[in-house]
């Protein structure tokens, strides 16, 4: 039986926008952006080291959403074994996202905060301050290194666009917390802005991306080339033959 590759995150680790080719129009690009994550970074990795990819990545996710799936994975019912040799790779999103039931259409529901429903906007500006977000974001990855290291399984953190930083030191926080856009422009100065939920072009790390062509213009999402140097960097950080970090 192969090893898995367990991977949690939003759009960059799904893959979204990873068939860009240069040059598409805006409609042309809309049209496929969800059509493969063959070019993703996870999906490279998975096929070099001949590993399952079971992934919990969802475009447009919160951590909150990465936290609860997660739950259902190692808890719920139909909950997923683990073995050694098993690795997982969890990304952090923007803590200007979040899910609420919606009992009406009986799902779970996406906001970005803020936005212009006026959900969004009363949470935004009633219910939600970054720094407790992230204290709350922090304990939670705590928590869950304690169940990976009890079941003996590898599980390593990166953040995706925002360069977060944490009270106490995690060991298994790649990258000593510049974020996956960081290393793709090799910028790891602090940012103009938290990025909440949607690009602008003046935030200036996404707008140097976009100069390098590592992104696409539209959704800013990484591009086929970002992702195989993304997947370069995760085997620079990961023996994924053994799970053990390398350096």
């Amino acid at each position: 039986m192969k090893k898995k590759l367990i991977t949690f995150g939003d759009s960059w680790v799904w893959g979204v926008g990873s068939t860009y080719q240069e040059g598409m129009t805006e409609k042309e690009y809309h049209n496929i952006a969800w059509s493969s994550d063959e070019n993703s970074f996870r999906e490279i990795l998975s096929r070099q080291f001949e590993m399952e990819n079971l992934n919990f990545s969802i475009g447009g996710s919160s951590n909150q959403k990465q936290f609860r799936l997660a739950l259902d994975t190692f808890f719920g019912k139909n909950k997923t074994e683990l073995k050694k040799g098993d690795i997982v790779l969890w990304g952090i999103t923007s803590v200007y996202r979040t899910e609420l039931w919606n009992e009406g259409d009986q799902r779970w529901q996406d906001y970005f905060l803020p936005d212009d429903g006026s959900i969004s906007k009363i949470l935004a500006v009633n219910h939600h301050n970054e720094k407790e977000e992230l204290k709350i974001l922090e304990n939670q990855i705590h928590l869950w290194n304690y169940y990976f290291k009890s079941r003996n399984v590898k599980n390593y953190w990166f953040n995706v666009f925002n360069d977060h930083t944490w009270d106490q030191k995690i060991e298994n926080f790649l990258f000593e917390g510049s974020s996956l856009l960081s290393f793709l422009i090799d910028d790891y100065s602090a940012n103009d802005k938290y990025h909440m939920s949607d690009w602008v072009d003046v935030d200036r790390k996404i707008t140097l991306a976009k100069k390098m062509k590592l992104v696409n213009p539209y959704s800013a999402h990484p591009n086929k080339l970002a992702h195989e140097r993304l997947a370069g960097v995760l085997k620079n950080k990961i023996d994924f033959s053994t799970g053990e970090k390398v350096g």
